[in-house]
């Protein structure tokens, strides 16, 4: 990979640094939760700079947009609560309480339904939650008590279902989508710490990263999961592009990209960022990487290199 422009962000106003992002291809801007700040930083992605913050969100931490549906979900874990925006206006069109420090997301297209995911809080005994909202009035539909600390989720349209992340005991939660009432299916991950999680467009695959740097693939018709590959460290997200069928892994120590081709899933390659940069995501319009720099507040553009 080769590096293509350093775009800077506003500074940290308190400690901490940047989680979870995601691109609104439609309009070009990127939106990356900047957890220190309350706030989520717009990125002109045309011209490579930053645009402006959208604030008074506390501590948010997870960020996601709906193409389909022009709207984009924040998780704000300092305040329980998420919010939704029209992307047209960025304007927030609702704020909804959720579990207790609400972090993955995952949405539903076709019926509206966005999934907040609590980590919970051991100190007042405030279990991990999967709450359901409805993105058409802004109103909590079902909330269940989920058994481990959250981490990533997605939507797996070909089986109808939402997928978590479980950090312990290692599984993954399946949540059919017609019944959110229940749990319907615990996948056991056979690595430690369940982190990172997406989807092969083959449409029975899910790569999970694990927090003790195991890759893992699993068989959704089977629910078998395989750890693969080894990692370069602890890893946090993880982003495929479709259209190449490589999968990128954020690892924030010791700062590096790592890159997997997935059929077969194997390495391909590495790319220093920078210690702490433990989240990215990706524009799909051309392909390219964004990572978030905590030390220098930066989005680290990167590109796949031209073959020679």
């Amino acid at each position: 990979m080769r590096q293509v422009a350093r775009i800077g962000l506003p500074s940290h106003v308190q400690e901490g640094g940047f989680d979870h992002a995601a691109v609104y291809a439609a309009k070009s801007r990127l939106y990356v939760a900047h957890t220190s700040n309350d706030s989520v930083d717009v990125v002109d992605l045309m011209g490579r700079r930053f645009s402006h913050s959208l604030g008074s969100l506390p501590g948010v931490a997870g960020v996601w947009v709906s193409e389909e549906r022009g709207l984009l979900f924040t998780s704000n874990r300092g305040q329980d609560t998420a919010s939704i925006f029209d992307l047209a206006s960025e304007r927030e069109i609702y704020r909804v309480p959720t579990g207790s420090r609400p972090n993955g997301m995952a949405f539903d297209t076709n019926r509206a339904t966005l999934l907040v995911a609590g980590v919970g809080n051991r100190e007042s005994a405030a279990p991990p939650t999967a709450t359901f909202i409805s993105a058409s009035d802004g109103k909590a539909v079902e909330r269940i008590d989920l058994p481990g600390r959250t981490r990533w989720s997605l939507f797996h349209r070909p089986s109808d279902a939402f997928y978590v992340n479980i950090a312990d005991p290692p599984r993954i939660a399946q949540i059919g989508a017609s019944d959110l009432s229940r749990i319907g299916r615990m996948i056991e991950v056979p690595a430690s710490g369940p982190h990172g999680l997406d989807q092969d467009p083959d449409g029975r695959t899910l790569y999970c990263a694990c927090d003790d740097g195991w890759l893992v693939e699993v068989d959704l018709p089977t629910g078998m999961g395989h750890a693969s590959s080894r990692l370069l460290g602890p890893p946090d997200v993880i982003w495929l592009n479709p259209r190449t069928g490589h999968l990128y892994v954020a690892i924030g120590d010791p700062g590096v990209v790592q890159v997997f081709e997935t059929h077969p899933l194997t390495p391909v390659g590495s790319i220093v960022t920078a210690a702490g940069a433990h989240t990215l995501t990706l524009d799909p319009a051309n392909g390219e990487i964004h990572v978030f720099l905590p030390s220098t507040h930066e989005d680290l553009v990167l590109a796949e290199r031209e073959p020679s």
